[in-house]
């Protein structure tokens, strides 16, 4: 088991390039350390100095395939970074220069990439990059302000195994050492190794990830908006050894309890974070574990998207695929899904993922080992996302871990395993099996496309933690905004009992794939708040105008009086925004380009399944049903729109919001038709909505009557009621359309208890 280091600098450059004095020296000092046997003990050290370019090539190649399985092989790079207009990244040679056009010529460096396929074909299993380089995209050193910093080191560098460790992403800092003659990053880095201050944990080793932490607390005491970086996939190469330590002393500090008086404190700059200097948000865990996630997914496509060409797979068939995307993804050795029989006394294989090699010691390492030294109330235990155990299957093996994870079946007769995860790997916590329990269940029915896969997940992890990173809140909103592009919408009538015509229509989402009304993106929207529900009342909005619109055409309804209302949900929250009422402003006024309705012959029903809002923008509302009542009025004084209730009876609703909110429209929720007294429930709606309205504007509309519905036309005409929706009077459907001869004569009779 060797350790391996070639050591590049290039101080010297054509005209174009700044020369660097500090690349030599970084060299030589790093290679005086590694070479010492008692820091990094290093049984070969090659040193580099201003190589020609194929000088470089070559030596990079004989280095990094000749190692062997068990060894470590670092390479460190000390000079300029080029980034050519695709953002790829070249070290710099001796040689290297531009184009007639003032491009980086690439014959004359070295790609990211080259050096990503040589050590990818290395037998080494530990592999490192040392980068002290900026990644510039121009040759003049007074342009080099200009790079802003995007580059993508971990997709042209990282892979399995490897640690990538980087100067900086960008040009934050000058290359020189005021104070040594070596480059300040290689200053700090040669630093931590030769004092031993980089060994954080005292146990006489400096790892890879104790010397990045190192170097990056000391770059950031002279420029704290500098961030050296560190990359690794699955968390592989963190545990790397570098060198031995020396042993520090220890240091008796008498503890001092001292008060600090601040005075009045004021905040500096309301600059958003990412525009400021010295500031990142606290990392998090879900973060961490959102590659995961990504390749779940990715392996999930290709099982997909091959059933979806070949055909349906036998149900234990779609299981084992579940497993072995499961298994991929993790990394581990096997998988599989145990459920009990009878009283949890005994438990059968229910299904599993391929073993990742040949153990024939494997199910009695599982069966003996494993599963006889726990109880399955261990297993599912209240509050608990899992167990796990550390064990080594033979004397010579590195330890595994093996992961017990319930699944919330209903009856809680299921657990899934997850074998031979390394010991110290990154996913004994409660997201990764909260990931993996989630995938499971998604994935079993292969007719749930990747995406909808991928967004449960992530809705998961949202009702569970509250919140997520950044990324993942941008992923799921992509996402969602793919969702909605499925949506097409459909019109169910509204019967006036009165006139036995449709009065009015309501416009209803439906998934254009099997026209069921998709709960989902609801579901969705009033979990992560605002920009989701704010988005899908816009697009629905602005689909439903425009496919009315089309509808009226066809029945020959071009004039306004000719045209009956539509109805259109809407999330309160969305009205408090300023993007949908330009929308609603855009597709009513008679002015705008893309009028598609007359305001007069909108009506938008406010959904009760979802509490006022709170805020306005970024100011907290005082009197949340005042500030919303008004915003009301705005629309109805300046667009002329009409409000009413939808769903009232279920979610929020309450008489005090429903009085609070005066609305001419009420919409009673079908469960209301299925409790006990009923009538008695629907004629206090009547009297209070007339109470508070007024008796001419007021319309209270009954929906989801249909025929096992427990009162009829005629009971709800005798209540007073003068509107109805449901099946009884029609289906949704794509287009508008006049009631039938027959379908009048039916309603008819229901109404008045007689038939034609």
């Amino acid at each position: 088991m060797a350790k391996i280091a070639l050591l590049i600098g290039v101080s010297e450059y054509e005209q174009g390039l700044s020369p660097l004095s500090a690349a030599s020296n970084d060299v030589k000092a790093l290679q005086q350390v590694l070479e010492d046997p008692n820091i990094g003990a290093f049984d070969r050290v090659i040193p580099l100095i201003n190589p020609d370019l194929q000088g470089m090539k070559e030596q990079i190649e004989t280095v990094f395939t000749g190692c062997h399985k068990d060894d470590l092989a670092l390479l460190f790079f000390s000079g300029h970074g080029i980034k050519d207009h695709n953002n790829k990244l070249y070290l710099a040679t001796p040689i290297t220069n531009k184009n007639p056009k003032g491009e980086l010529k690439l014959s004359t460096a070295v790609s990211a990439q080259f050096v990503h396929d040589i050590m990818n074909n290395s037998r080494a299993k530990r592999q490192a990059i040392i980068l002290d380089c900026c990644f510039s995209g121009a040759f003049d050193p007074s342009l080099q302000a200009k790079d802003d910093g995007t580059f993508d080191l971990q997709g042209q560098l990282g892979a399995e195994g490897r640690v990538v460790l980087a100067s900086s992403s960008s040009t934050q800092y000058s290359f020189e050492h005021k104070e040594s003659d070596l480059s300040m990053y290689t200053c700090y880095l040669i630093e931590g190794l030769k004092t031993g201050c980089a060994d954080q944990n005292k146990d006489g080793q400096v790892s890879i990830l104790e010397l990045h932490d190192y170097t990056t607390k000391k770059i950031q005491e002279k420029i704290p908006n500098v961030t050296p970086k560190i990359i690794v996939l699955k968390d592989k190469g963190f545990e790397i050894i570098l060198a031995r330590a020396k042993k520090q002393p220890k240091q008796d500090l008498e503890w001092q309890p001292q008060k600090v008086d601040l005075g009045t404190l004021q905040l500096g700059s309301n600059q958003p974070l990412e525009e400021l200097d010295y500031y990142n948000p606290i990392p998090s865990l879900l973060q961490l574990l959102s590659p995961l996630i990504e390749r779940l997914i990715e392996q999930y496509k290709s099982y997909y998207f091959s059933v979806s060409l070949n055909g349906s797979l036998p149900e234990s068939r779609i299981f084992d695929l579940s497993l072995e995307s499961i298994r991929i993804a993790s990394d581990a050795e096997f998988v599989f899904i145990a459920r009990a029989l009878g009283n949890r006394a005994e438990w059968e294989l229910k299904c599993q993922s391929r073993l990742e090699s040949d153990k024939s010691d494997y199910a009695h390492v599982i069966k003996d080992e494993i599963l006889a030294n726990v109880s399955a109330e261990a297993i599912f235990l209240a509050g608990c996302h899992g167990i796990y155990r550390t064990y080594s299957c033979n004397n010579d093996a590195s330890p595994k871990s093996f992961i017990l994870i319930p699944l919330a079946t209903l009856d809680e007769q299921e657990f899934i395993a997850i074998c031979g995860l390394s010991d110290n790997s990154s996913y004994l916590n409660d997201v990764y099996t909260k990931i993996v329990s989630v995938f499971y269940k998604s994935s079993q029915n292969f007719k749930a496309k990747p995406e909808r896969v991928e967004a449960s997940i992530l809705d998961e992890l949202k009702r569970e933690y509250g919140f997520l990173p950044l990324s993942l809140y941008n992923r799921r909103f992509e996402l969602f905004q793919n969702r909605l592009e499925e949506i097409v919408i459909h019109f169910q009538p509204i019967l006036d009992l009165d006139e036995v015509v449709i009065s009015r229509w309501e416009a209803l989402a439906r998934d254009s794939n099997d026209m069921t009304t998709p709960v989902d993106l609801f579901d969705a929207a009033e979990l992560w708040g605002r920009k989701f529900t704010t988005e899908l009342d816009i697009n629905l909005l602005e689909q439903a105008a425009n496919r009315y619109r089309k509808s009226c055409y066809s029945l020959n309804k071009n004039r306004t009086s000719e045209i009956v209302p539509l109805s259109v949900n809407v999330y309160p929250e969305s009205l408090m925004r300023r993007a949908y009422f330009d929308t609603v402003s855009k597709i009513t006024q008679p002015n705008q380009e893309r009028s598609l309705i007359p305001s007069k012959k909108l009506i938008l029903e406010i959904s009760e399944k979802s509490r006022l809002p709170t805020h306005d923008g970024d100011v907290r509302l005082k009197h949340p049903l005042k500030s919303f009542k008004e915003k009301l009025l705005e629309y109805k004084r300046k667009l002329k729109i009409q409000f009413g209730i939808d769903d009232f009876g279920v979610g929020h609703s309450s008489v005090y919001r429903l009085v609070g909110l005066n609305p001419p429209y009420v919409k009673i929720d079908r469960q209301i038709l299925h409790l006990p007294h009923a009538h008695v429930i629907i004629r206090f709606v009547i009297e209070m909505v007339e109470a508070t309205s007024g008796l001419k504007e007021s319309a209270i509309i009954v929906e989801g009557v249909d025929s096992v519905s427990p009162m009829s036309l005629l009971d709800l005409s005798a209540l007073g009621i003068n509107y109805v929706q449901g099946y009884l009077v029609g289906e949704a459907s794509p287009k508008i359309y006049r009631l039938s001869k027959e379908k009048y004569n039916d309603l008819r009779g229901q109404i008045y208890g007689d038939s034609l």
